[in-house]
């Protein structure tokens, strides 16, 4: 309406000026002359004489009129529609004021006001979609799961809010460790949308919760193939799951299968310890030495561990000394300036009963920072071998009250390495598969860890002690790869 107004405005102001210059142009000594005859046109009887100036005042005051007069024809034609969206705007005011009072209500944990501001938000702005899921959050979030399963369950009747509603109900069933309903809404929603990222992160976490690992690894697949999940993250998450299905099928005794599984997360994750040493166990058990070896080497390259040394070590029963030596060599020259090839070389030496050279690879890493139990007990072996006794008897104190190194936790003293339940595999699936780090649940529950070195079997020193310690090797800066 208003801009109809305007329209008419600058015509007329247009007009006006028009008229102006043609005023201008005529003057004020010009004259229409309006005659009118009887029967005979040839002798006019009279007429009307009429200046030009007043002819086009008329013709203004007359196309004005025309103008002012359409213009009040609008305006009353206007009144009801002007009528209905002030009440429009007034109602949805309130439905808007309503829908703010029902959030509020809801996260301060007010559900009856919540649900009545909702209702009434509802009814306000006619709108039954967007009334059922302004009910629903406010019923969510104020703790009615009842009422807004309710409103999700309304929302799968029509098309436009169906997605919303399987979403709603597929939250609250996993919520509520509902992990048959969450799967079925989360598997009903993937299907139909495949742009939407929240079915895979239900759907995954259901199966992982249920440890039905096939089904998780096809879900995560998929994920990959519509992108809601990087290639790295899906490839660390599906090693974790296949390693934690060969380790159900081993203890499960199908040997094969369990092999298999192991393998495949080995090869597809070499940097992924837990796998790499499972699938070597069960290669040296099927009598498959030779590639259990060459699994080791492979992940020894990409991410050393003790338990993978440990592994590598135990491939051949009653091995001779300069045997194993020369095996071990070829294990650390995969990765030579890695913390754990160092330290490999220094069980070696001191199984050798070379103190000096033990000595020698370990006094940088422990004259830096504050040693690790396992260094400290390395040391005092080293030291005993060197004739050193005191110095022995100190890091002998020392390992009783140094901290634990969280990888050397994973080596039960009394079994394999990483026996994680089913509950641990679930976390590492997310710790390791998003950030790559191993979670150390031993670590973590303070359990006993197999022990470096047998403190034990170092003789303790006496004030009679005057024993002439060999000479040792001058302690170096320690080089940037080592990590304390």
């Amino acid at each position: 309406m208003k801009s109809a107004l305007i329209r008419y405005l600058i015509l007329g102001l247009l007009f006006a000026v028009a008229v102006a210059a043609l005023l201008l142009y005529i003057g004020g000594d010009r004259f229409f002359i309006i005659e009118h005859a009887n029967k005979d046109a040839a002798r006019p009887e009279g007429g009307y004489k009429i200046s030009m100036q007043a002819a086009v005042f008329a013709a203004i005051a007359a196309t004005l009129a025309i103008i002012a007069s359409w213009a009040l024809v609008r305006f009353i034609l206007d009144i009801p529609a002007r009528l209905r969206s002030g009440v429009s705007k007034r109602k949805r005011g309130k439905a808007l004021e309503a829908m703010e009072d029902a959030m509020i209500a809801a996260g301060s944990g007010d559900a009856d006001t919540a649900r009545k501001k909702a209702a009434r938000a509802g009814a306000l702005i006619d709108r039954p979609a967007l009334g059922n899921i302004v009910k629903a959050q406010a019923a969510e979030a104020s703790g009615d799961t009842s009422e807004a399963e309710a409103q999700y369950k309304e929302m799968l009747k029509v098309e436009k809010t169906r997605k919303v509603g399987l979403r709603g109900l597929a939250t609250l069933a996993y919520n509520r460790g509902d992990m048959a309903a969450a799967v079925s809404h989360a598997k009903t929603a993937y299907a139909d949308n495949k742009e939407a990222k929240w079915p895979f992160d239900i759907l995954f976490g259901a199966q992982i919760s249920e440890t039905e690992w096939d089904k998780a690894i096809e879900t995560l697949e998929t994920a990959e193939r519509r992108k809601h999940i990087s290639k790295d993250v899906a490839a660390r998450r599906k090693a974790v799951i296949l390693t934690a299905k060969a380790a159900q099928l081993d203890a499960l005794r199908e040997k094969k299968s369990a092999r298999e599984t192991a393998q495949m997360a080995a090869d597809g994750m070499p940097a992924f310890a837990p796998g790499v040493a499972l699938a070597a166990r069960l290669l040296v058990q099927n009598g498959e030495d030779s590639e259990a070896a060459k699994l080791i080497e492979r992940a020894w390259k990409k991410a050393p561990h003790p338990a993978l040394s440990m592994a590598y070590r135990d491939i051949v029963k009653g091995e001779a000394p300069k045997a194993r030596a020369k095996r071990i060599k070829t294990l650390t020259k995969q990765n030579s300036g890695h913390r754990e090839s160092l330290l490999l070389n220094v069980e070696e030496a001191l199984a050798a009963g070379d103190g000096v050279t033990a000595w020698g690879l370990l006094a940088p890493m422990v004259k830096t920072g504050r040693p690790s139990a396992r260094l400290c007990a390395l040391a005092a072996k080293a030291e005993s071998l060197c004739k050193n006794p005191k110095d022995a008897s100190l890091w002998v104190a020392k390992a009783a009250a140094a901290p634990n190194e969280p990888d050397w936790s994973d080596l039960d003293p009394e079994g394999g390495a990483f026996l994680y339940t089913d509950a641990d595999w679930r976390r590492l699936i997310f710790s390791y598969g998003d950030t790559g780090e191993l979670i150390h649940p031993r670590h973590e529950r303070f359990e006993t860890a197999r022990p470096a070195i047998d403190l034990k079997s170092i003789p303790a020193a006496t004030d009679s002690d005057t024993t002439k310690p060999e000479s040792k090797p001058a302690v170096t800066a320690p080089s940037p790869d080592v990590i304390l």
